[in-house]
């Protein structure tokens, strides 16, 4: 922006010179400079004033100009002005010609609508003197359109007015009319005929229905009338109003309805629904009363259960007597929720039932006749069946409508009863510890029919649970119910497993370890298989069909329990469990056979066996459990094909399980038949056999159980080369490896203590700084 700008900012140019300090120092100059540029541009400004003088003549002439322009406009604008005034003077009168044409138009649109609203009301009150009612449909509702629209308006004219409130006083009369033809139909002074009907239907009606609020009004009296003579027999304080009686008051509704589409149907338009509006008045009148009567009934007095459910049955039958012939259409509260508070008498009458039927079932044999699907106790079907009955009928009772209340008494009726066929029918069935063993086949089956029946009503009472929970709003309550009852089935079931597998199977099995146990140990030759082994082999194997039970005997228990189980899981869980027994029973049996006898590390002690003998015995194990797996794999392909169902999955598991087993226990045998020559290769073996074992007590037990003799410079160095595996291992105490003492620990647990009590002072050092054995607190598979 230059100094010639008219916008010209000197604030810029002060800012560029004095940008520097340095600039202060030139401020002189600076001053001096702008002092003759000032002298400069005024010399200017005088010299163009000077030049501006002698020009001025010229302009004045230009001033004329513009006051002539001036002067036409002025004129101009006053042409305008006449033009304007003379153009109004010319029109107004067409503008009074147009709004008198508007005027005359309105006028002659009102006079045509009066005289139409005065034809139709002298038309239509011509017509009501004769009840001409389908007549007088089409000028009533021009009438009533006229009145209450287009003259409403104009009723500031007294004429109008006047003619406004005939109308009012003429509609008034018909409704008078309307409703007193309906009572003298209803009422049967008049004779009814077709051209009545169509005379009221499509007439009277037809005028209803120009005025909702006045249809409504003739409905609900129509309805009253039709009601009237339920409501004075039926009256609360009356007799023939009380519960006993209902029946006869929905047998009286019904011939009321009945009656009506007999006699009046066809004085109201299908439309209306005149029938059902009828039963909805009757479900509220009557819904009221049962309020009233069940309250009277119930409280203050011993209800009469009896008096509750047939008044109940009458009701529900009653609602779908309704349901049926409307097609569901009644959208009235049901008559039945009424009684939803009081349904828990219902539920409590019930315990009558259940009580007659308990007894039953403890009278009956509780062996089924026919046990070919399943052995379970009959009566526990019997049981269920009955809970569907009281369930459906409940249902029923409560109908569309949910009722917490109800489901949580059922809930708990259901709880009380099941605990109490439990403990009466089916604890029974349980052989106590106390009690020896008889008659071992009926044990078998009372013992397999109490397991069964116990699955299959833990079974049905958490289906139970899930349809209760389905229907109420608080399912975390009834839940809360089955609790009790679930567990006390399941603990039945669990208590029935533990006799079979611990004193039925157990006895079965008793014989063949009592041979190894007689068995000559101390002079054995390893030829062929053991005794023991053998008997073990004829007490398991399954006999198969009746045909080979009969030539061959009766079933080994195994077989009998397994064929009996309803469920192939229990099949394939029992005979895990088996397994498990009977590698325990075997590995106890070894043990027992082998231990040192205390004291120990003492010269007074001596082994039975030597180690010598102990490999020879280790190996004649080995081949007896070769044996041992083929039994064992023999019996799960016999239990694969009693099995209901093809279950691989369950199969290839328990094949697996057999194999870990019999493996663990042939590393045993194994473990027994390896010299202790040489230490070092000792270890390399006892680490391969048993997975580098890291526990110590394990260790030390299958030292003793080889027959190592209490040489402690022997066992230094074994325990030299064992220790070397110890370093950077975790915490023994935390979790232990026990081998094959897994199964039963308690030989395990002796073994510790009996070491803990070594007197001698160099071993118990030894035990106690270098192995760091202490005694078990409890046995287990864990310290």
């Amino acid at each position: 922006m230059t100094l010639e700008d008219l916008e010209y900012d000197p604030i810029d140019d002060i800012t560029s010179i004095l940008a520097t300090p340095g600039s202060l120092d030139d401020i002189d100059q600076l001053l001096a400079h702008t002092k003759n540029t000032k002298i400069a541009i005024q010399t200017d400004i005088e010299r163009s004033l000077k030049d501006c003088s002698i020009g001025t003549t010229d302009k004045l002439s230009h001033f004329d100009v513009v006051d002539d322009i001036f002067s036409d406009f002025e004129e101009t604008q006053t042409t305008a002005s006449k033009i304007y005034s003379n153009i109004s003077e010319l029109t107004e009168g067409i503008s009074h010609l147009d709004n008198a044409k508007r005027n005359i138009t309105q006028s002659l649109t009102l006079f045509q609508n009066l005289k139409i609203l005065v034809d139709s009301y002298s038309q239509c009150k011509e017509l009501a003197v004769n009840n001409a009612f389908v007549e007088m449909v089409s000028p009533y509702k021009i009438m009533c359109s006229l009145s209450e629209s287009t003259f409403q308006s104009y009723k500031s004219v007294s004429d109008v007015n006047m003619l406004l409130a005939g109308v009012s006083r003429l509609k008034s009369d018909i409704l008078s009319k309307i409703k007193s033809s309906f009572n003298d139909v209803l009422s049967g002074k008049t004779a009814g005929s077709p051209e009545l009907e169509v005379e009221l239907r499509e007439g009277a009606c037809e005028l209803l229905d120009t005025d909702n609020s006045t249809k409504l009004q003739i409905i609900d009296w129509c309805l009253n009338k039709l009601l009237y003579e339920i409501k004075e027999i039926f009256q609360l304080d009356d007799e023939a109003g009380s519960l006993e009686n209902l029946a006869r008051r929905y047998m009286f509704f019904k011939k009321v309805l009945n009656n009506f589409n007999a006699k009046y149907a066809g004085y109201f338009p299908p439309s209306w629904g005149v029938p059902l509006e009828l039963t909805s008045q009757f479900y509220k009148v009557t819904k009221n009363d049962l309020d009233i009567l069940l309250k009277r009934e119930i409280q203050g007095k011993t209800p009469s259960i009896d008096l509750f459910m047939g008044s109940l049955q009458v009701t529900v039958d009653f609602e779908k007597y309704i349901d049926v012939r409307f097609s569901n259409k009644c959208k009235a509260p049901k008559l039945s929720t009424a009684f939803e508070p009081y349904l828990s008498l219902w539920v409590s009458h019930q315990d009558g039932m259940m009580e007659k039927k308990l007894l039953t079932y403890m009278s009956e044999d509780k062996m089924p006749d026919n046990n070919q699907d399943s052995l379970i106790v009959p009566s526990s079907a019997d049981l269920f069946r009955t809970y569907r009955t009281v369930l459906s009928q409940t249902l029923e009772l409560i109908g569309n409508g949910t009722s917490d209340g109800i489901l949580t008494s059922l809930a708990n009726f259901f709880s009380k009863w099941l605990i109490d066929y439990s403990n009466r029918v089916l604890r029974p069935l349980l052989l106590p510890d106390s009690v020896e063993i008889a008659d071992k086949n009926e044990t078998i089956k009372y013992t397999v029919l109490l397991v069964n029946t116990c699955d299959y009503c833990s079974t049905t009472i958490s289906q139970l649970e899930e349809k209760l929970t389905q229907l109420s709003s608080t399912s975390l309550n009834i839940s809360a119910v089955f609790i009790k009852p679930k567990d006390i089935y399941d603990e039945l079931l669990a208590k029935g497993n533990n006799l079979l597998l611990k004193r039925v199977i157990p006895a079965d099995l008793s014989f063949v370890w009592k041979e190894f146990d007689s068995t000559d140990w101390a002079h054995i030759s390893v030829e062929d298989y053991s005794r023991y082994i053998t008997t073990l082999k004829k007490s398991l194997t399954f006999r198969g069909s009746a045909a080979n039970v009969s030539t061959n005997g009766t079933r080994s228990s195994l077989e009998e329990i397994l064929h009996l189980f309803s469920r192939d899981v229990f099949k394939w869980n029992f005979f895990d469990k088996v397994c498990d027994l009977i590698c325990s029973n075997y590995v106890d049996c070894i043990t027992r056979l082998l231990q040192p006898l205390p004291p120990f590390a003492t010269e007074n002690n001596r082994r039975l066996m030597k180690p010598k003998k102990v490999i020879e015995i280790g190996e004649q194990l080995l081949l007896d459990m070769e044996l041992l797996k083929e039994i064992l794999n023999s019996v799960l392909e016999n239990v694969k094909a009693d099995s209901a169902t093809s279950q691989e999955t369950a199969f290839k598991r328990l094949s697996r399980h057999v194999d870990t087993n019999v493996t663990l226990l042939l590393h045993f045998a194994k473990l027994l038949v390896v010299p202790l020559d040489d230490a070092e290769s000792y270890q390399e073996s006892y680490n391969r056999l048993t997975d580098n074992n890291k526990d110590i007590t394990v260790w030390a037990f299958i030292m003793a159980l080889k027959g190592t003799p209490w040489d402690l410079d022997q066992w230094s160095e074994l325990w030299r080369y064992f220790k070397v595996g110890l370093q950077g291992a975790n915490d023994r105490s935390l979790e232990r490896n026990l081998f094959v003492f897994k199964w039963d620990a308690r030989h395990l647990t002796r073994f510790e203590n009996n070491l803990a009590r070594i007197q001698e002072p160099s071993w118990a050092t030894f035990i106690k700084t270098e192995l760091e054995i202490m005694p078990m607190k409890r046995s287990g598979a864990s310290r």
